[in-house]
């Protein structure tokens, strides 16, 4: 009880003398003038940038693109117009830069000239991004330089998007005309389709009758063969003949003796000069034929080869093509040669018959026969030429017809290969066919909208999620300046009240103690619920729990006022320096402004020993926070800073009660 006699006998006197009682008001609106003030003008500054001036320099001189003209920095210009996110002002390179030197600008946006013709650049091999130059003046406020700098990659982000937004038009316009294109394409591929079934089918003719070429040229060898065996026969024989016809014009006068014997050979004769008429008839027949097949081969081989340009470098088809003319040409001779064979086969016949006739009348015209026989001779001797040359032809012939069955089968060969090519072909072009027919469909079915364009240009989207929500920077920083006032508050209340004069004398430490605890905490009370009033309702502070927010406001003002208190007591003007280094260390170390984590470990460490660092902890859970998770807990911690300092204050006051008592000369200090 006679520490709150104490308590009422010093606010009797504190009340009654004015130059005590004006002070104390005045410390009493120091959180409000701190704390408020500050609230106040952090409260939300970007809502009033569009009273910040900045100048906006377009420079840019267009483009061409896709054909259509382009001006992103007139674009840029007429959406800053029409957007009073800032002061915008409109003005040229000199203007601005001259702006920015005296604080009439404090920042400029610069459109370079070649701002629309980098913008075309982007499908390019080496694309030149459009660049925005940004100059500012940081010395004259560096916040508002960082607030144009955020501005400005919001400019950027949006410029980004149109001109996004204008390629993808591009893109999609040209996708239409790849469609249609491919749509042509598959046409045109559906006719070659057409055509390589075509060709595969004459390819397969090709080469079925190349086939029978080939088979037909093996058996063509084996009759040339078979015609040069008889033709060297027919060679020998003649040429017996010839020596024979020579014998017999030399011994015609032997015939007599020999008539009979005469008469049987020339009955042989007749009879091998029959035969030999028909050979060599048949001889010539067959020449004339193999040189027609022959000319009729080389010339089919040069129409294909003329037809097929691939083919016709084919080194297998130039060998046939080689070997053909050669059989045409042998031919040629052979069937001139079995010509003149066939002509002397019959005169030699006729020869024959005339010997028969002149033996016949031997005995009476031997003059007649000696000629005959001469004639004969001569005849046996162009027969037997003939028949070399034959000889000499059919074998011309059989190599002829050899290096033809070669080449008729390696071209029977490649004309198979050449089916199954064009086989291969055919199926290639039409999958080829209906794959541009697929394609087509699907490009076609693909139209540009806005809201496709939209969406190239911006395709990514973020979604934000606040689990609480603060509406302004003086709502956000509200725990941390309502603390720092109420602190600064605490500090110079020792300035105008006396921390240990109590105008009587007092009976005990304890009393001493409550009057000075219970005069600093209904200070600290008062500071707490003006400031808060101020606040809530002249401010306009919106905050979720306001029961907690008024108990919290004056529980960390008591707790403040008994650390400062501890302090000042104790130490006296020392004291007031410790509370300033105190709140120096709060103000970096409670994470009140960058989180703990930005600011020296040391500085953490500190920090849960700071009554600030929990108090703002706890406003802002009050004044943003859907629950009071762990405001009891931050309160405790809070409570126990001032229970501490309060105990600490009491021990003060009774070592001083007690020197004052041993002492009486520190009576007349507290009278």
């Amino acid at each position: 009880m006679n520490g709150l006699s104490l308590f009422g006998k010093e606010m009797r006197r504190i009340t009654r003398d004015r130059k005590l009682l004006v002070p104390i008001i005045g410390i009493i609106f120091i959180p409000v003038m701190y704390s408020g003030m500050l609230i106040g003008s952090f409260w939300d500054p970007y809502g009033k940038l569009n009273e910040l001036p900045v100048a906006v320099v377009n420079e840019d001189a267009g483009a061409q693109f896709e054909g259509k003209p382009l001006a992103v920095g007139q674009d840029l210009v007429d959406e800053l117009k029409a957007n009073k996110e800032f002061d915008w002002a409109f003005v040229s390179r000199s203007a601005a830069e001259q702006g920015l030197k005296d604080g009439t600008y404090y920042y400029a946006i610069e459109i370079p000239a070649s701002f629309s013709k980098q913008a075309t650049t982007l499908m390019d091999e080496n694309p030149q991004p459009a660049a925005i130059r940004y100059v500012s003046n940081d010395s004259e406020n560096y916040l508002a330089a960082k607030i144009g700098q955020t501005a400005v990659a919001k400019l950027q982000s949006e410029i980004s998007q149109q001109v996004t937004k204008a390629y993808a038009e591009a893109v999609f316009s040209g996708i239409g005309e790849a469609a249609d294109g491919i749509a042509k394409a598959s046409e045109g591929a559906g006719k070659l389709s057409a055509g390589a079934s075509d060709a595969e089918l004459g390819a397969q003719l090709l080469r079925d009758n190349v086939a029978k070429l080939a088979a037909g040229s093996e058996r063509l060898a084996g009759g040339v063969e078979a015609l040069g065996s008889g033709a060297g026969q027919l060679a020998a024989g003649t040429a017996a003949v010839r020596d024979g016809s020579a014998a017999l014009a030399a011994g015609l006068g032997k015939l007599e003796a020999a008539g009979a014997k005469l008469g049987d050979g020339a009955s042989q004769a007749a009879e091998a000069g029959a035969k030999l008429a028909a050979g060599l008839a048949a001889a010539e027949q067959g020449s004339a034929q193999l040189a027609g097949s022959a000319a009729q081969l080389a010339a089919a081989l040069e129409a294909y080869a003329a037809a097929q340009p691939d083919a016709a470098q084919d080194p297998a088809l130039q060998e046939l093509l080689g070997a053909a003319r050669a059989v045409a040409a042998g031919a040629g001779e052979l069937s001139g040669g079995s010509a003149q064979l066939s002509g002397g086969g019959a005169q030699l016949q006729q020869g024959q018959r005339q010997l028969q006739q002149g033996l016949a009348a031997l005995h009476a015209q031997l003059g007649a026969a000696q000629q005959s026989g001469a004639r004969l001779a001569a005849g046996a001797e162009t027969a037997a030429a003939g028949a070399a040359k034959l000889a000499d032809g059919a074998v011309a012939a059989g190599r002829g017809a050899a290096e033809l069955a070669g080449g008729s089968g390696k071209l029977a060969s490649g004309s198979a290969a050449l089916a199954n090519g064009t086989a291969e072909l055919a199926g290639g072009t039409a999958e080829l066919s209906g794959k541009l027919g697929d394609a087509a469909k699907q490009t076609g079915g693909i139209t540009g909208t806005d809201a496709l364009y939209d969406m190239f240009a911006n395709p990514v989207h973020v979604e934000e999620e606040k689990l609480t929500d603060v509406p302004n920077y003086g709502t956000g920083f509200t725990p941390y300046f309502l603390s720092l006032g109420l602190f600064v508050g605490a500090l110079l209340s020792t300035t105008v009240m006396q921390m240990r004069e109590t105008g009587t004398k007092p009976a005990s430490g304890w009393s001493w103690f409550v009057s000075k605890a219970l005069l600093f905490a209904g200070v600290g009370i008062v500071q707490a619920l003006i400031a808060d009033a101020i606040l809530l309702y002249g401010i306009g502070l919106e905050v979720n729990h306001l029961g907690a927010f008024v108990g919290l406001s004056v529980l960390a003002s008591v707790t403040f006022m008994m650390m400062v208190q501890f302090l000042v007591t104790a130490f006296d003007q020392p004291g007031r320096f410790l509370g300033v280094m105190i709140m120096i260390l709060q103000l970096t170390g409670s994470s009140g402004t960058y989180p703990s984590e930005l600011v020296p470990s040391w500085l953490q460490k500190i920090s849960a020993w700071l009554p600030m660092t929990y108090t703002i902890g706890a406003f802002r859970e009050i004044v943003t926070g859907n629950e009071l998770q762990t405001v009891g807990s931050k309160a405790l911690h809070i409570a126990g800073f001032a229970i501490v300092f309060a105990a600490l204050s009491l021990v003060v006051f009774l070592i001083l009660h007690r020197k004052a008592k041993q002492e009486p000369a520190a009576h007349a200090v507290l009278a």
